[in-house]
């Protein structure tokens, strides 16, 4: 990844089908996807977010720079990363969606970091900088979910407040202007010239600060530990019955697998990175195949043990936009 850039796709590996006999079938570039939706902008354009399928990832900001699972790891890690890319990374790779948890730590010099659950990863400012200079750099739409906020805010708006003003004056020069809402389109938002859509998980506010932050993205969770209960959560509700309660707010599927606490503290299932491998094959077939037409956003967890980016593109291509309509925000 050190030596990629927004403006690299294939860099430098490749696969083969091929005969006994020397003859070719078929060739794979290993590949970036860096400027996806500008490169398919007249054809996304007609697009509200509710209708693409936008791969993403889970907990964004788990990861640690340099770190080599085979010799580093410790029974922390294993259970408080989720990628093995910075954000900058996963977004060169053509991920659309990302999935921030947010603690506050009043007597630290740098108060809001990005966690997962209690352990505190990454200064959030990084985070956002890393933001910023992706959509200053491709003009790609992307959305920042800030999902949860696990050490610090209590019952109380005022640490919200806070945040979100450190939010906006971080991401102002790319953040996009809420009054789109989610019923506009693609187009609106490139019209707007700025593309970071911030959606915040608080009513209080979406309703304080509309003119900032965005209603959130809902987050499907299976909360399961095998495979098959994850296809079988899924597939539930992609049923099509589901897909009839159409609303324009986006739709998150988190397609990956939870360990329950006692589970981690005994190390039953060696990590979330082993629980990735074991289910992110399954992943990218189930999203290629049955559930492709009915994908909103994916996350994924470990999203280079996926195809989901080529899952989401794939599906893109072969969807048709609603049309113009009417209806209240």
């Amino acid at each position: 990844m050190n030596s990629v850039n927004t403006n690299t796709s294939c860099y430098g590996y490749y696969a083969y089908f091929v005969r006994p006999n020397g003859t070719v079938l078929s060739a794979h570039c290993m590949k970036l996807h860096p400027r996806w939706m500008m490169d398919l902008r007249p054809h996304l354009s007609p697009f509200r977010m509710r209708e693409l399928f936008l791969p993403g990832t889970h907990d964004s900001a788990s990861y640690k720079a340099g770190f080599d699972p085979q010799y580093q790891e410790t029974i922390i890690t294993k259970y408080a990363l989720t990628q093995d890319d910075d954000v900058y990374g996963q977004l060169l790779q053509g991920i659309r969606y990302i999935d921030l948890r947010v603690g506050y730590y009043k007597n630290s010099a740098t108060k809001f970091w990005a966690n997962h659950g209690i352990s505190r990863l990454h200064p959030l400012g990084d985070i956002l900088e890393q933001i910023k200079r992706y959509a200053q750099e491709t003009n790609e739409i992307i959305v920042v979910d800030v999902q949860e906020f696990p050490v610090g805010f209590g019952k109380e708006y005022n640490i919200h407040i806070k945040l979100i003003e450190f939010l906006q004056t971080t991401l102002k020069d790319v953040m996009a202007n809420p009054s789109i809402g989610w019923d506009g389109t693609l187009g609106d938002v490139w019209a707007g010239g700025k593309t970071v859509i911030l959606a915040y998980d608080l009513e209080f506010a979406f309703r304080s600060y509309s003119h900032v932050v965005w209603r959130s993205v809902q987050q499907r969770w299976g909360n399961v530990q095998k495979v098959n209960d994850l296809k079988d959560y899924l597939f539930k509700v992609h049923h099509p019955r589901g897909f009839r309660e159409y609303s324009f707010r986006p739709v998150a599927d988190m397609a990956e697998l939870t360990p329950d606490p006692w589970g981690v503290i005994t190390d039953r299932y060696g990590g979330l990175r082993k629980m990735a491998d074991s289910v992110n094959r399954f992943v990218t077939k189930w999203y290629f195949e049955d559930l492709g037409p009915t994908a909103n956003v994916v996350a994924v967890d470990f999203v280079r043990g996926t195809s989901i980016v080529e899952a989401a593109i794939y599906w893109n291509l072969k969807r048709v936009p609603s049309g113009p309509i009417n209806l209240h925000r």
